[in-house]
């Protein structure tokens, strides 16, 4: 699967960069920077980084996007004119920029995942589980801590498990109570609460670094090879 990775200095994508580069699946052509950083021309983690992803797209068969909602969007036009298969992990997304991703996956591939943790996607198959048992007699609320530069709150996972509860509940997702705490350097970490009577779960997801996020976007990678046009997300890469 040969993929063209966005912002190669970014948070995210740099890891994703680093494990990308180890896979035997996966040949990362190229990486695309904002126009006039010091680093364009140049390797980094022997793939060649370019400003404009419009002259160099063709050379891929997905672009992987981490680079936050705005840009991401620049992007999606980029891989529907050039019929180029696209994994979305971005987060903070409008209601109207999430309809224009949904439709453009009638034309071409699209994963989207606020989350690509192995873990993270198999702790919300537990949600649905408890959710069914137990929305009927618990109260449902959700706490995401992440460190202080990120933007979005709740969080895009956070967001998720709440669809997820949701969905498996037969409930409205204003019906959960969501909290957000944005402190320090303080890493990603979910917990989700079921609150009855006389008892509590508490169920917590803590990723000590970025790196499980990599690996998970390199799964997805592999996965979306051969894919037909539609939407997919990381519980269709978990199986």
């Amino acid at each position: 699967m040969k993929v063209i990775i966005t912002a190669p200095k970014g948070k995210m994508d740099s890891l994703i960069l680093e494990e990308a580069v180890k896979c035997d699946t996966i040949e990362v052509v190229g990486a695309i920077g904002p126009k006039g950083r010091d680093y364009i021309g140049t390797e980094i983690c022997g793939v060649m980084v370019y400003d404009d992803l419009e002259a160099v797209i063709d050379q891929c068969d997905m672009v992987v996007d981490f680079s936050g909602a705005e840009i991401a969007m620049e992007v999606l036009e980029v891989c529907l004119a050039h019929n180029k298969a696209l994994l979305e992990g971005s987060t903070g997304f409008t209601e109207k920029q999430n309809r224009k991703i949904e439709e453009a996956s009638k034309m071409i591939p699209v994963l989207k995942a606020a989350n690509t943790s192995f873990m993270v996607n198999v702790l919300m198959r537990i949600l649905e589980f408890a959710a069914d048992n137990l929305a009927d007699s618990c109260d449902i609320e959700v706490m995401d801590i992440h460190d202080r530069n990120k933007l979005d709150a709740p969080s895009g996972t956070a967001l998720e498990m709440g669809e997820a509860i949701a969905g498996a509940a037969g409930m409205e997702v204003s019906q959960i109570e969501f909290h957000s705490g944005r402190m320090g350097d303080s890493p990603s970490t979910h917990t989700i609460y079921f609150g009855g009577i006389d008892e509590r779960i508490e169920i917590t997801h803590q990723a000590y670094t970025g790196r499980c996020f990599a690996i998970g976007a390199c799964r997805a990678i592999e996965f979306m090879e051969g894919k037909d046009t539609g939407m997919y997300t990381m519980a269709d890469v978990i199986g």
